[in-house]
């Protein structure tokens, strides 16, 4: 292993045992909702050394965009997966020694900027907040659900007698219950998100978790997907949480994960839905 590879995997570990402070931990799940596409020791990795990023990129890539990193600015330093190839000696199913070709995965250290470091063209968005329809996100999460072959159910009180005024939404093996309401599709929403959590996460290790564990990854990964449409839940039962003492980074990794699927499969759908809009109006 490099001398920088190894630096930047102390420095991540660093990272990790920073957040089982409460405002620590909030902050790295509204990095993880910035940056959902990188894994989660890169969304660590980039939060340590530049907090405020938004949008990073290599120095060509910025180039390409039309936008310059400006002198001076000090790079942020990632880990990027390489393959190459090598031969060993193994037995074949004759019992003599051949050589075979395999491949092997290692990282290495490459730069990004952050977008506040480039200057030049600007960078189209596509808008995603949410905040005042937060219902639109409704669908996608249901086609969601309907792709993982979860069965989701809308009821009120009265359809559903387990669904209590504390109680929003609850989950059993492939099945969901959402309290349905006109008056908040935000809190509606951000349920669906938690239950589909425990779904993804908890059905295979049921029992290798604490419930007080499974209900803050839960609730983490309904935080980070909600913030990524700019819409911050009230809730701040999840911060407090981490100081118990278990694997954290383990965690973090299964809150990364998660958030990311969900948040890559509602973009993609609300950008399609866009598209067709646009040509329908055409």
């Amino acid at each position: 292993m490099g001398k920088k590879t190894k630096e930047l995997l102390e420095k991540l570990e660093k990272g990790i045992e920073q957040v089982r402070s409460s405002e620590e931990f909030k902050e790295m799940l509204k990095f993880f909702s910035k940056f959902h596409n990188y894994s989660m020791n890169n969304q660590i990795l980039i939060q340590q050394q530049r907090p405020g990023a938004t949008h990073v990129a290599g120095y060509k890539k910025w180039q390409k965009l039309g936008r310059q990193v400006q002198k001076g600015e000090k790079g942020i330093k990632i880990l990027a997966p390489m393959t190459f190839k090598k031969t060993v000696e193994e037995e074949d199913e004759n019992g003599e020694i051949v050589e075979k070709e395999k491949k092997v995965m290692y990282f290495r250290p490459v730069t990004v900027f952050d977008i506040s470091q480039t200057e030049g063209d600007s960078i189209p968005t596509m808008d995603l907040s949410l905040k005042d329809n937060f219902g639109e996100i409704m669908q996608p999460l249901l086609r969601f659900a309907d792709k993982k072959r979860i069965e989701v159910d809308l009821k009120t009180v009265e359809e559903d007698p387990f669904l209590t005024a504390g109680c929003h939404g609850y989950s059993s093996g492939g099945y969901i219950a959402v309290k349905t309401t006109e008056r908040n599709k935000t809190e509606q929403a951000s349920c669906l998100v938690h239950e589909l959590a425990h779904e993804l996460l908890h059905k295979e290790n049921n029992e290798e978790l604490t419930k007080e564990i499974k209900e803050l990854e839960a609730e983490a990964v309904a935080f980070i997907v909600m913030d990524h449409y700019n819409v911050e839940l009230k809730s701040s039962k999840y911060l407090a949480l981490y100081k118990k003492s278990y694997d954290l980074k383990e965690s973090l990794d299964r809150i990364s994960r998660v958030s990311k699927e969900i948040i890559n499969f509602t973009k993609d759908y609300l950008k399609n839905e866009e598209q067709q809009g646009i040509k329908k109006i055409a």
